[in-house]
C-alpha cells in the first residue's frame, strides 16, 4: 500500500559546508547517521598512498578519466568514466589509485553506513517516480543499500507529483531553477548550481524546469 504523502516538503541541510566546483580543497559537506559524503579534485600523475575503503560507496564524477587502481598483489584495475557517469564501489582492500586525465577529476564519494549485508524490506509508492514518470526518471543503480536515479528535465518540462520514500541525496550535474510543488500544490522556486548537493528528506513533489537550459541530476535514495 502507498504511504501517505506528507504535505510539506522538508530539505534538511546535514551540515552547513558548500559545495562547489572545483572541489578543493576536499570537503565533507554531509556526514550522517546515513552517509558520508566527500568531495575531492583527483590530479593527474599523482598516485595516492596506499589505503583501504572499508565502506561500499558510490562515485559520481563531474569530470571524464580513468582511475588507476593497484593492489598489492600487483593487480590493476582501471575504472573508465565520463563527465556525469555514477559507479558502486564495493569495500576494497589495500590499493594505490591514479587518476589519468587531462586535467583534475572532480569527484563526489558517498560512503554508506548502512550494513552492506542487510536485506532491507521496500516498499515503493504508488507514486514512485520510475512509475509515474519513466520519460524523465532512469534507473542507473539498485541494490540492497541505494537505488540512483537519473532525472533529466529539458527547458520548461516538468514532472507529475511523486513520491520519494527515502532520505535522498540530489547531486546537480547541470546548473539549475526549479519551481517544485509540493503534494498540497504549495510552489517554491530553488536555484542551485551545478554539484550544488542537497539533502532531502521523503516526501511528495512536482518539479518543473523553469530555467533557460535543460537540468540533468543523480538523485542517491538511502535504503535504510
Amino acid at each position: 500500500m502507498a504511504s501517505k504523502i506528507p504535505v510539506v516538503l522538508v530539505a534538511i541541510l546535514v551540515c552547513g559546508g558548500q559545495t562547489a566546483l572545483p572541489f578543493t580543497p576536499a570537503t565533507v559537506p554531509f556526514d550522517n547517521k546515513v552517509v558520508r559524503v566527500q568531495l575531492s579534485a583527483g590530479l593527474p600523475k599523482v598516485i595516492t598512498p596506499p589505503h583501504v575503503h572499508l565502506t561500499n560507496r558510490v562515485m559520481i564524477y563531474f569530470d571524464a578519466g580513468t582511475n588507476k587502481i593497484t593492489y598489492q598483489n600487483g593487480e590493476v584495475r582501471p575504472e573508465v568514466f565520463r563527465a556525469g557517469d555514477v559507479q558502486w564501489n564495493s569495500a576494497m582492500s589495500t590499493h594505490t589509485a591514479e587518476i589519468i586525465a587531462a586535467g583534475p577529476v572532480n569527484i563526489a564519494h558517498i560512503e554508506l553506513k548502512s550494513p552492506p549485508n542487510r536485506t532491507p524490506t521496500v516498499r515503493y509508492s504508488a507514486l514512485d517516480p520510475l512509475k509515474v514518470d519513466p520519460g524523465h526518471y532512469k534507473m542507473e543503480i539498485d541494490n540492497n543499500q541505494v537505488r540512483v536515479l537519473r532525472l533529466h528535465l529539458g527547458q520548461g518540462e516538468k514532472t507529475p507529483l511523486h513520491e520519494e520514500v527515502f532520505e535522498r541525496l540530489v547531486v546537480p550535474l547541470t546548473a539549475a531553477r526549479l519551481k517544485i510543488a509540493d503534494s498540497a500544490g504549495k510552489e517554491k522556486t530553488v536555484a542551485y548550481g551545478r554539484a550544488e548537493l542537497q539533502w532531502l528528506s521523503a516526501g511528495g513533489e512536482a518539479d518543473q524546469n523553469i530555467g533557460g537550459e535543460p537540468y540533468e541530476a543523480l538523485i542517491v535514495e538511502f535504503k535504510k
